[in-house]
């Protein structure tokens, strides 16, 4: 098969899967490459860009059968005309957790391009948003981006504790929990590496530590347990997905949060056998049934027929079973609310989010997901949200305050409320009484003017189409990459 990959990503950091040997790569970070009169990467504008011209550029014998865009939220390569194309198409959608509007950008860049088939990696629990906007078939492939490298097994690990990846500015909370580990004194080792050199160091390490960046399956998951590694992760929320693939305690060790980590990672680096145990059993679980070679498999297989495994079926996510296309507005609208919480949730360990009784519900069970998000309702007995977040699988997920809203005004980082409720009074005196809370007005239209309102309480507009006000009006971290 014939196939061209488009790709967002430098050929040294994330390359696009091997579909094929003799497979092209186009993208704005590769470069115009031939082997004789073969083809091997054409260099596209970054952004978006007309595909036709690329395929025209190659020779009839290279002319792709399947087309691969690999698509994120940095909008670095967004090809378009692709319904021009006369082959299949498939949009591999990425990194909808974190950066400007992600959601937004990408349902949009869905609804203009035209695709034979959606498939989600790392953020499976943002399908429901792209199947409710009409978009699909939409699929969910976990490990489609790992490469098989060869890694030399070592038999005494010889890095305690390690961390390989990216922790700066862009991953404040990540950041924060380094720093908490090395500060009680554990011998955690923080580096940047090559693919390569990056399974090296997974096979080298007794801990490997996993923090994801905004609740996301991301690919250090699945590569640390390729590498024969001991993995640390944080524990994701249930609609990543995550325990449908792998068992906790048996495949690897999850944590709460700084404290959890702390805790842990002490014990597992005085219990070698038990780290041994366990990574042997991640490593074994991995290649039995995700190795690459398996999930290439599933991919084809995906779109020559539309077989997904029981395990990667989206059904099992209660938001997405029996969605269909809705209120496209609605559903960018709670799309745009949603971007708001999560991108507060990016940065913090945890947020305390009240919700008033006016509050969509919908709205509600699309931010469940967000697995160190506290929801709570003043009297969720007698509210909608109780039985929409039991009917998609958050049964517990969110608690009762009582009535008249909380007995400690400053334990709320962010009041969810109508502008109605707003007008009515709800949560002024909490506001009042809490000066580093929030207020995300959760139905605002263009036609509402509450700036005089929102100005007289003392709060400010956070960003100019954000319907989020503070004090201070900082805007939340927008997040950065893997």
């Amino acid at each position: 098969m014939k196939i061209l990959q488009s790709t967002h990503s430098p050929p040294d950091y994330i390359p696009p899967p091997l579909l094929a040997p003799d497979q092209v790569i186009c993208g704005p970070h590769y470069p115009d490459s031939r082997n004789g009169k073969r083809v091997i990467s054409i260099k596209t504008a970054s952004g978006s860009y007309d595909i036709a011209p690329v395929v025209a550029s190659l020779p009839l014998e290279q002319r792709p059968d399947l087309f691969v865009a690999r698509v994120d939220s940095s909008g670095v390569n967004l090809p378009a005309n692709v319904a021009g194309l006369k082959c299949r198409k498939v949009l591999l959608l990425g990194d909808t957790h974190h950066l400007a509007k992600p959601l937004q950008r990408l349902i949009g860049y869905a609804l203009q391009e035209h695709y034979d088939a959606i498939i989600i990696d790392y953020d499976r629990h943002h399908a429901h948003f792209f199947i409710e906007a009409g978009i699909g078939p939409v699929y969910w492939l976990p490990g489609i981006n790992i490469r098989r490298l060869p890694v030399q097994p070592k038999a005494k690990p010889d890095i305690p504790f390690s961390f390989v990846g990216q922790a700066g500015k862009f991953h404040p909370r990540r950041r924060a929990l380094c720093q908490s580990l090395i500060a009680a004194g554990l011998p955690l080792r923080v580096m940047s590496a090559t693919s390569a050199q990056t399974r090296a160091l997974h096979a080298r390490s007794r801990v490997n530590l996993n923090c994801s960046l905004n609740g996301d399956f991301n690919l250090r998951f699945m590569e640390v347990l390729a590498s024969g590694g001991f993995l640390l992760s944080d524990r994701l929320n249930p609609a990543s997905g995550l325990d449908l693939l792998f068992i906790e305690g048996v495949h690897y060790v999850a944590y709460d949060d700084d404290r959890d980590c702390v805790e842990k990672a002490w014990a597992l680096l005085a219990d070698p056998d038990l780290t041994r145990k366990i990574a042997s059993a991640g490593k074994s679980h991995y290649e039995a049934h995700y190795s690459t070679d398996r999930i290439l498999g599933d991919f084809f297989a995906l779109i020559d027929a539309g077989t997904v495994r029981p395990e990667f079926d989206l059904a099992l996510e209660r938001r997405c079973q029996g969605a269909t296309a809705t209120d496209r507005a609605a559903v960018l609208g709670r799309a745009a609310l949603y971007e708001i919480v999560q991108a507060i949730h990016i940065g913090r360990e945890r947020v305390r989010m009240l919700v008033s009784p006016g509050v969509d519900p919908a709205f509600v069970t699309d931010c469940a997901d967000l697995p160190r998000l506290d929801l709570a309702a003043e009297d969720i007995e007698g509210s909608q949200f109780q039985p929409r977040l039991l009917a998609a699988g958050f049964a517990g997920r969110i608690t009762s305050a009582g009535q008249g809203g909380a007995h400690n005004p400053a334990q709320w980082d962010l009041l969810a409320a109508t502008v109605s409720e707003w007008r009515a009074g709800w949560a002024q005196g909490i506001l009042a009484a809490n000066l580093h809370a929030m207020l995300l007005l959760t139905d605002v239209q263009a036609s509402d003017s509450v700036a005089a309102e929102i100005a007289e309480a003392g709060l400010t507009q956070v960003a100019t189409d954000t319907p989020l006000y503070a004090r201070n009006a900082a805007s939340p971290n927008p997040g950065g990459g893997a």
